[in-house]
């Protein structure tokens, strides 16, 4: 059976100031698939994925979500349509872990407190982090609170998931933590886009793998 493709980057180029980022991307994600992006600092990989849910804008060419230009789209629909994890978590500092959890369900899905708050504990029942609910983010590790932040982010049902280097600044036991997390995801047939140096782990759940350089994005051999 043929995927849907529910991503389309077409011919978009980024520019800061008088910089090119990058020019004349084109790419096609299909439902369920898991797209991995390599390349040296500073290529403008994190830049690219900002792009994706307007928290950059391009310069020129089209990103479109179900065939529909997401300059077109409601802000806070597109973002609860591709849900991006951040490299430095972004956890509000002044929740603890349920209520940064429950947050984004009760103010933009409108659920209730208590719809909210069982969804929650369900989700981090799933991550095995159900003891640290009412813990605040500067009383876990780096590992606990990227779990936390891409749990956040499925709580809200994205289409799309991204994923800007998610083990970056973790120790090789508390990275593992989260690539066990990640590869549940793709077995959950997640359709994900992963920036990431982890070139083994990436090679053996990607379906395809591309590389930002020289402002260009190229598909490599896995």
């Amino acid at each position: 059976m043929k995927k849907e493709v529910i991503l389309e980057l077409k011919q978009i180029s980024k520019k800061f100031n008088d910089e090119l980022v990058f020019d004349n991307i084109n790419l096609q994600l299909k439902k369920g698939e898991v797209v991995s992006i390599i390349g040296k600092s500073g290529q403008g990989k994190s830049t690219l994925l900002k792009c994706l849910n307007l928290l950059e804008e391009i310069d020129s060419g089209e990103i479109l979500l179900n065939g529909k230009n997401i300059k077109n789209l409601n802000i806070i629909e597109l973002r609860q349509s591709i849900g991006l994890v951040f490299q430095d978590y972004n956890l509000f500092e002044h929740l603890n872990v349920l209520d940064n959890l429950t947050i984004g369900l009760i103010k933009i899905k409108k659920y209730s407190e208590e719809k909210s708050k069982k969804l929650a504990t369900e989700m981090l029942k799933k991550i095995s982090l159900e003891n640290k609910k009412y813990s605040y983010p500067d009383e876990l590790s780096g590992g606990q609170k990227q779990r936390v932040s891409i749990a956040r982010t499925l709580l809200m049902k994205p289409k799309i998931i991204l994923l800007d280097e998610p083990t970056s600044a973790l120790d090789e036991e508390v990275k593992n933590e989260v690539l066990k997390l990640i590869m549940e995801l793709v077995k959950e047939d997640m359709t994900l886009i992963i920036v990431s140096h982890e070139q083994e782990f990436i090679s053996k759940i990607s379906d395809r793998i591309f590389k930002l350089e020289k402002h260009n994005l190229l598909e490599i051999k896995k």
